[in-house]
């Protein structure tokens, strides 16, 4: 997942404008949290904002880059500054859209993040109305398709409910409850193909996809 660092509300709403349509998931955090989660959490990439507080910025970058010397990361800073980072810059744009652009360009070139994703038994590309499971189309709404792609991106590994509501509706719009509605919807659809359990419950610990389509 993306470590995405700022204080700035403008820049945060990138995950759920941008980013999530584009089949990207991020940890949204401050600078004083970055350090914890990207110990705790699963962080392929990190994204750091260097404005307004560059020099906060650049000593993150280098305790960071101590301890993951291969994370690829990138600083967002200032257009005239001269940055002392060990990391990609990219400059803050005013336009909004061209700095989501530059970041997710650093995402699928540097990072490695894809949007397809695809086994044998189950595909998820770009459009999740076209979306297959088994050979069969298996259309998705919009929520159904962010949580089946989450799930896809870890596995084999299970996610906790909180992971899944953070990563999947960073707006904070939904609750574990409509999350198990989404799945229960999900389950039933796959089921009518011929694989039950497309999404398994592990109790006490989350979610992963079923390891048969894996």
């Amino acid at each position: 997942m993306i470590l995405f660092v700022t204080d700035r509300q403008t820049l945060r709403g990138l995950s759920v404008s941008h980013f999530l349509s584009a089949g990207i998931f991020s940890y949204v955090c401050p600078i004083e949290t970055a350090r914890f989660l990207c110990e705790k959490k699963d962080i392929s990439g990190a994204i750091i904002d260097g404005v307004p507080a560059l020099s906060q910025a650049e000593a993150l970058v280098g305790d960071l880059r101590l301890r993951y010397p291969e994370l690829p990361m990138a600083l967002i800073a200032p257009p005239d500054s001269v940055p002392n980072a060990s990391a990609e810059v990219i400059r803050n744009d005013a336009d909004l859209p061209v700095l989501a652009d530059a970041l997710i360009s650093f995402i699928r070139e540097r990072v490695g993040w894809k949007y397809d994703l695809t086994t044998y038994s189950l595909s998820l590309p770009s459009d999740s109305a076209e979306a297959t499971l088994l050979g069969y189309p298996f259309p998705l709404s919009p929520r159904e398709a962010v949580i089946l792609r989450c799930l896809f991106a870890f596995a084999p590994r299970v996610v906790s409910s909180d992971d899944l509501l953070t990563l999947c509706f960073p707006e904070g719009t939904q609750r574990a409850a409509n999350l198990s509605v989404q799945i229960s919807r999900i389950n039933r659809r796959a089921a009518n193909i011929g694989l039950p359990d497309l999404i398994v419950s592990e109790y006490g610990k989350g979610y992963r996809l079923n390891r048969a389509i894996i």
